[in-house]
């Protein structure tokens, strides 16, 4: 195995272990790592299909235990969102790319570590909006999550209901961005050939997170993450600036 091949093992592994536990963080650990090593594009490819696998996984384990009437809203509203996402792929230039998902990591830590709460007056028009601008995100740097996940954690869901509903989202997203992404001609059918050594990483990391789940203190986890994605975040621009 080359330096690619074994990069591409550890960190989807990693990614699927903390997506597992906490329902959320695969795009925002694993892209900015994997953007040291690969092309954006490259990059958007393999997690958006490694992540509707470990979705996949995870929607099996939590059966019975998310809220479609939050779902569906979230993500109907993340299409509209997913194809000016998906253009952006082929316009912008890939350092700024990168540059602005660092930026956006780094700022999403720093919001879910001040337990920040907005007061929501009309949900369901925050339920439109946030899904906009995950669809967005999801399309143009497979960060579709924190909007979502930073709107849930603010309703106060406890940690099942949360993590239940951000991976349906999550899936439902995936699929959709795939699609649009082959009829955009942004999808890196290339990249197939690197999921040889992606899948063992998904199956390895989302068993080892199922297990984890339960037994860990969901706090300590918790910090465990957002230190994850702000130290993700920090490589990613500092590549950037170096560069």
């Amino acid at each position: 195995m080359d330096i690619l091949a074994i990069s591409i093992v550890i960190i989807i592994f990693f990614s699927s272990m903390i997506q597992s536990i906490t329902g959320f963080g695969f795009a925002i650990v694993g892209t900015p790592l994997l953007l040291l090593f690969m092309e954006p594009w490259q990059v958007i490819s393999l997690i958006t299909i490694c992540g509707l696998l470990l979705n996949l996984m995870v929607i099996i384990k939590t059966r019975g235990r998310s809220d479609p009437k939050v779902i569906w809203p979230l993500f109907a509203a993340s299409l509209f969102g997913i194809v000016p996402g998906v253009y952006i792929l082929k316009v912008i230039d890939p350092s700024i790319l990168k540059l602005c998902i660092g930026i956006l990591i780094i700022l999403v830590a720093f919001f879910m570590a001040s337990n920040y709460v907005m007061t929501i007056k009309n949900e369901k028009l925050a339920t439109i909006l946030v899904g906009i601008v995950s669809g967005f995100m999801g399309g143009s740097t497979s960060l579709g999550g924190p909007p979502v996940a930073l709107f849930l954690m603010n309703q106060h869901q406890d940690k099942e209901a949360f993590r239940a509903n951000l991976v349906r989202f999550f899936c439902y997203g995936n699929i959709a961005t795939l699609v649009i992404m082959y009829c955009m001609d942004t999808l890196d059918i290339g990249i197939f050939s690197n999921l040889i050594y992606a899948i063992p990483g998904v199956l390895v990391g989302g068993w080892l997170g199922e297990k984890s789940f339960a037994k860990v203190s969901p706090k300590f986890f918790r910090w465990l993450t957002l230190i994850i994605i702000f130290f993700c975040g920090v490589v990613s621009v500092v590549s950037v600036l170096v560069k």
